[in-house]
């Protein structure tokens, strides 16, 4: 089922895309979110924001989501509130691993290939993990807290897509800075991002393992 969840992920990535250029041309039918990201400065600041960070925050955050729970949410392995967590943040890093290959179908040459393997491995990969855990752990609230499960699943969806958000809003402001003093103030906002909601999710990771078992509820 691990194998499974992670292979659902992978799928996702795809059709991410998909739905991510499709909303972007909904916003505006002649936009175009490569201009966006190499002519930052000469956009709009909620072009930046909608295009470049909260719709490939929402819609994969929700797809990750969706694929725990219509594949495993109902299963027979699905019997603690900490596999909420565990399911949700494999579904993230399947995704992560094919997000992380379609970049190296750029063209970029082996060094620039390298480069950004790299950081997206400790950056991209890690965000995916750690907002899929997120959403895991108010999906187990929701699970143990049924009479308030709709709301407790919005609450953690959000909370994801806005570090989600946050994180691709900065990494689209470094890749863009020409100054270094301005590269190491945003590399170091990402770090303190990423150190933070890490510990976050280990502490609420930590919470779930001492809850009991619980019975599968439909969400």
């Amino acid at each position: 089922m691990v194998l499974k969840i992670f292979f659902y992920g992978m799928l996702l990535a795809p059709l991410a895309i998909i739905l991510e250029l499709f909303f972007i041309w909904l916003l505006n039918p002649r936009f175009s979110l490569s201009a966006l990201l190499t002519q930052t400065s000469q956009n709009s600041f909620l072009k930046v924001i909608l295009a470049a960070t909260l719709i490939p925050a929402l819609v994969e955050e929700y797809l990750k989501y969706g694929v725990v729970k219509l594949k495993i949410l109902k299963h027979s392995v699905f019997d603690e509130p900490v596999d909420a967590m565990l399911y949700c943040i494999i579904a993230g890093l399947g995704f992560a691993a094919v997000e992380n290959l379609l970049i190296l179908f750029k063209g970029l040459s082996f060094q620039e290939a390298f480069i950004t393997i790299g950081l997206r491995f400790l950056g991209a990969t890690l965000v995916h993990a750690l907002a899929s855990g997120i959403v895991g752990y108010w999906l187990a609230l929701a699970l143990l807290y049924s009479q308030r499960r709709k709301k407790l699943i919005v609450s953690g969806l959000a909370i994801a897509i806005v570090f989600h958000s946050c994180y691709n809003y900065l990494t689209v402001n470094l890749f863009n800075q020409i100054s270094p003093s301005q590269k190491i103030i945003f590399l170091s906002t990402i770090i303190f991002l990423l150190v933070f909601v890490s510990l976050v999710v280990s502490y609420c990771f930590r919470k779930l393992k001492k809850q009991q078992a619980i019975c599968k509820i439909p969400v």
